[in-house]
């Protein structure tokens, strides 16, 4: 803190080394994974120009979830819940002229965090968040105005934990199927190749339509596809920490609609359309805490019809699917492997994935003054 005309400098600061990277709101990044444990270094620095009356340097992390919101029946009632899944402390040594003061000087303390790869992946929503803190707090310091107050400095960290496994571990055919019957007429299947995905990982899915039944009043047409869409749901639930209150939102993620290059046969027909995934922080990972809840869910609803239908009939599956951060490594992951129709559909109906991280770009500093 520097006042034009004032020879009292005071300064409070907290930098967080990552050493290669930023996330999310331009945030110091770290990644996370059961075999890969990260430890998390902080320095903060004190200086002041002058002996200062004021408490201890007191120094926290916290990891923990929190939902704040309105209740549904009164819009009056605010509530606030809070799960801490780890916290940590430190003071920091200063010299002492005299009880209660803080003697002139520059002072340094590092502190330093294992990170926990089983909890949740940092998010943010409207009305519950889960986030990763520091936080350095002057107590009681006298000359920032009347009254003697908190001097509060706080770094936020963005942490992506990964629960993938690595590709040696990647199932070769293990496809999640939805399998149903059209009016006990047309047999029809629609698979993704896993229950989980990362950001911005491209997910196939394949969609397999059979021949109509021998017998029915269908036997023998085509089932000429109109259109295909693809929906993914991100479902979050807030609940409250002392009365029997919950809150959810349903935001949609991706809404992809394919009309054209549908195959053509009465023998049936598979396709596979390739969809990039959203990334960090429009989307979160799934996480299930005792205050907030975030799952995914995918949707594909197949619009058909045939020469003796009137009007088109609809085909549809969905999958509960679970989100994760991308696997990091020092080398480029390796997706799992794709099946079915092996080109891609036309450029234009594919969703853009987000850009790439530079690994090794310079990391600015991003300390923050409040």
């Amino acid at each position: 803190m520097f006042k034009s005309g004032d020879p009292k400098v005071r300064n409070l600061t907290i930098h967080v080394d990552t050493g290669n990277t930023l996330g999310a709101k331009g945030l110091p990044l770290v990644y996370g994974h059961p075999d890969a444990h990260q430890i998390l270094h902080a320095t903060v620095a004190f200086e002041s120009s002058l002996d200062l009356k004021a408490g201890a340097i007191e120094i926290t992390f916290k990891a923990f979830a929190k939902t704040l919101y309105f209740a549904q029946d009164d819009s009056s009632r605010r509530h606030t819940s809070e799960q801490v899944f780890y916290s940590k402390q430190w003071d920091m040594d200063v010299d002492r002229p005299k009880p209660g003061w803080i003697g002139k000087g520059n002072y340094v303390r590092q502190c330093s965090v294992l990170l926990d790869p089983t909890l949740p992946s940092s998010s943010e929503g409207t009305f519950g968040w889960m986030r990763y803190v520091f936080e350095a707090r002057l107590k009681g310091a006298k000359g920032f105005g009347i009254a003697r107050s908190d001097w509060i400095v706080t770094q936020e960290v963005w942490v992506l934990n990964s629960t993938l496994p690595f590709p040696s571990e990647i199932p070769l055919d293990n496809p999640l199927t939805s399998e149903d019957l059209w009016k006990d007429t047309l047999p029809y299947l629609v698979s993704i190749p896993a229950d989980m995905f990362g950001f911005g990982q491209v997910m196939p899915v394949t969609i397999q339509l059979a021949p109509f039944l021998p017998g029915s009043s269908h036997e023998g047409e085509e089932a000429v596809v109109t259109s295909a869409s693809f929906t993914l749901r991100e479902i979050k639930t807030f609940r409250a920490q002392f009365v029997r209150d919950t809150h959810e939102t349903s935001e949609k993620l991706l809404n992809v609609t394919v009309n054209t290059g549908w195959p053509q046969s009465v023998e049936g027909w598979q396709r596979t359309i390739y969809l990039s995934l959203p990334s960090s922080p429009d989307m979160s990972t799934s996480m299930q805490t005792k205050y907030l809840d975030v799952v995914h869910s995918l949707v594909i609803v197949v619009e058909f019809k045939t020469s003796k239908m009137a009007r088109p009939d609809k085909l549809r599956a969905q999958f509960d699917i679970g989100i994760t951060a991308p696997l990091h490594s020092s080398t480029p992951s390796t997706l799992p492997p794709q099946y079915g129709d092996p080109t891609p559909v036309e450029s234009l109906l594919l969703i853009d994935a987000p850009p790439a991280i530079d690994a090794y770009e310079a990391l600015p500093s991003y300390s923050r003054y409040e």
